[in-house]
């Protein structure tokens, strides 16, 4: 066997000429992400590749969200979808920042430095390039979302990562439940809410894990339950 393998201290593999690294591809700051009462996510575009992207988020302290999917265009992954809580009307915005990480797709450019391919000529490492760094990784169970009369009951945690001051956060796992009120056939028709878990800025040091409203509507049927699944947050720079 040939190529290259670079390991650390501990023993385990930083570089090697056979996988590739998941590296800083594009950002953006303060972006406006918007909410209606049909609980529509905010699209947001990346440069179209066939390569799967990997989303960051920091959110904002007054408000959750949490990327919900990714849109494919053909065989090109050329947006990702984010799901912010359920403001009043007339739903004003909140604003995230948020990185892509990407297998290598180009070259930094750098005068100098380490490039590593591998056997099919595809990018493993460059030096040049920012790579995702997973600081610290957290397990999150909630209890499932319940009414307290008319008002939805909400469960959160509060993770602390003192180490690190305002990092990007990705949530594993997708997550729904629906709750409802008022008899079925009822007029005005039952009235239907949903919700996502998501994340919420405390401080620099510290984020909030927990279920947020995405949308509440009309509907004449009895509905409710969900998914809950335990979330993986992963504290990334």
């Amino acid at each position: 066997m040939y190529g290259l393998v670079t390991k650390n201290d501990s023993g385990e593999t930083q570089i090697d000429s056979t996988y590739r690294n998941l590296s800083l591809d594009e950002s953006g700051s303060n972006v406006a992400i918007t909410c209606d009462s049909y609980g529509n996510p905010t699209s947001v575009s990346l440069t179209g590749s066939s390569l799967v992207p990997l989303i960051a988020i920091r959110p904002p302290t007054d408000r959750y969200a949490a990327v919900k999917c990714y849109h494919k265009t053909s065989s090109n992954f050329d947006a990702f979808l984010v799901h912010p809580e359920l403001d009043a009307w007339p739903y004003s915005a909140m604003y995230i920042d948020w990185k892509s990480y990407r297998e290598n797709r180009v070259a930094s450019g750098e005068d100098y430095g380490l490039l590593v391919y591998n056997s099919d000529g595809d990018l493993c490492f460059d030096s040049g390039k920012s790579y995702l760094k997973i600081r610290e990784v957290h397990s999150v169970t909630l209890d499932d979302p319940t009414l307290d009369g008319y008002d939805p009951v909400l469960d959160s945690e509060v993770i602390t990562h003192s180490s690190y001051s305002n990092p990007y956060y990705i949530l594993s796992r997708n997550s729904y439940w629906e709750l409802g009120f008022g008899p079925t056939g009822s007029t005005p028709p039952y009235f239907a809410m949903l919700f996502s878990i998501g994340v919420k800025k405390v401080s620099s040091t510290s984020v909030n894990v927990g279920w947020f409203q995405v949308y509440g509507a009309g509907y004449n049927a009895r509905i409710g339950g969900g998914f809950n699944p335990t979330i993986k947050l992963l504290v990334c720079e």
